[in-house]
């Protein structure tokens, strides 16, 4: 009886191995997402911390190009890693004592994004990023960004994106000046973006 217990138990074993070798191949992976976005964009110092400056708009139109990278999603991990570039130009800068300029912004963020898929061709997902940018290239600048995005399917993997964004920046380092850090007249930022991205991976619709 002991060798039969035994013998099932070693059966089990090697069955258990074999089906989770097995998974691991089929699941074992990496989704990626490639996107790019073309944005209206628009920066204001209404919204400054820790205290309101002096008042500054700066309005444009941005290009972005991402790439969202999850493990395992066929196994219900939503929650991914998420990373952008950003390039932007201005077509309007106004200010009482203080502008933005009309200098290209250039930034680039990285974060943790969840992801969803209520229907079967569409998802939405939430990034939350921090930032490293600059809009003078006299200075660097460190922030956050929080940006809800619908992806709606074309076929298995072809599908548009529509995006909105909400960041702010919280310290400045100028590379010249009386100040290591500065936390005046910080910009915040809102755009709204549509653009397209191909799927690839381990998932994707």
């Amino acid at each position: 009886m002991k060798k039969i217990v035994i013998l099932f138990l070693l059966l089990s074993l090697v069955f258990s191995s074999l089906f989770a070798a097995d998974n691991a191949q089929n699941y074992d992976t990496i989704s990626l997402y490639v996107h790019g976005t073309v944005m209206a964009d628009a920066f204001t110092s209404s919204f400054t911390l820790p205290e309101k400056a002096n008042h500054a708009d700066r309005e444009g139109v941005a290009i972005k190009v991402g790439l969202d990278a999850f493990k395992n999603e066929d196994l219900g991990a939503k929650f991914g890693f998420t990373s952008d570039l950003n390039f932007g130009i201005p077509f309007r800068s106004v200010g009482d004592d203080f502008n933005y300029g009309k200098r290209p912004y250039l930034g680039l963020s990285c974060g943790m994004i969840f992801r969803s898929r209520p229907w079967d061709y569409i998802d939405i997902s939430l990034g939350v990023k921090g930032v490293i940018s600059t809009l003078d290239y006299e200075s660097i600048s460190l922030g956050y960004s929080l940006e809800p995005q619908a992806d709606i399917y074309f076929d298995d993997s072809i599908y548009l994106k529509v995006s909105l964004s909400f960041g702010s920046d919280f310290v400045r380092f100028p590379f010249n000046g009386d100040y290591f850090l500065e936390r005046s007249n910080l910009p915040s930022r809102f755009s709204l973006g549509l653009g397209c991205g191909y799927a690839f991976g381990g998932y994707s619709k």
